[in-house]
């Protein structure tokens, strides 16, 4: 009878062995799909360039400082546009740059006081549309014109002081009014 029962537990323990289903396996979870992926931390991401003042069109020529200063009464009557460096902002309302390209530079005033420029605009690139401005006095912003309640209405020097010192030299003898300014980066 041992033997009986060694070999019905023998039987039964392998049928339950075979019989003994494996436990399913779960399917793998895929993520759902997003709307947006996040950019990487590390990738750049692309600044829009401050527009002020009128809107220049993307597709516009651009023309060198340099050959504006040829010809400037030319480009008195006819907008062009410009790419160069800020070189100094006025720093009591933004009303005037210094820009300056590869071989030229201009001293760069806002139409009107229609807009005006940030104060931390020097060294970023910056595009402008506007005209050249007839040289009545040669000095650039004017001797005396102030901005009420400002440093030039108490020293009476005007813009012109103001510009010399952050440039370390005198303005720029080409002088432009825009009338449109993208500052680029």
């Amino acid at each position: 009878m041992q033997r009986t029962l060694l070999f019905a537990s023998f039987v039964l323990a392998t049928l339950g062995c075979n019989t003994v289903a494996e436990p399913p396996r779960p399917e793998p979870v895929k993520p759902a799909p997003t709307a947006a992926t996040p950019k990487s931390p590390s990738a750049p991401e692309a600044k829009a360039a401050l527009k002020l003042g009128a809107p220049i069109e993307a597709q516009a020529k651009e023309t060198a400082l340099t050959e504006v200063a040829k010809d400037p009464k030319r480009f008195s009557t006819t907008p062009f546009v410009t790419t160069g460096t800020v070189s100094a902002v006025c720093q009591h309302m933004g009303c005037w740059m210094e820009l300056k390209d590869d071989a030229g530079q201009a001293h760069v005033k806002m139409a009107g006081h229609a807009f005006f420029v940030p104060k931390t605009a020097s060294g970023k690139r910056a595009r402008v549309s506007g005209t050249v401005i007839a040289q009545e006095t040669g000095d650039g912003c004017g001797e005396g014109h102030a901005h009420e309640g400002s440093k030039h209405a108490e020293d009476k020097k005007g813009c012109k002081s103001e510009a010399d010192a952050q440039l370390g030299r005198p303005l720029a003898k080409l002088e432009l009014v825009a009338t449109g300014v993208e500052i680029l980066d």
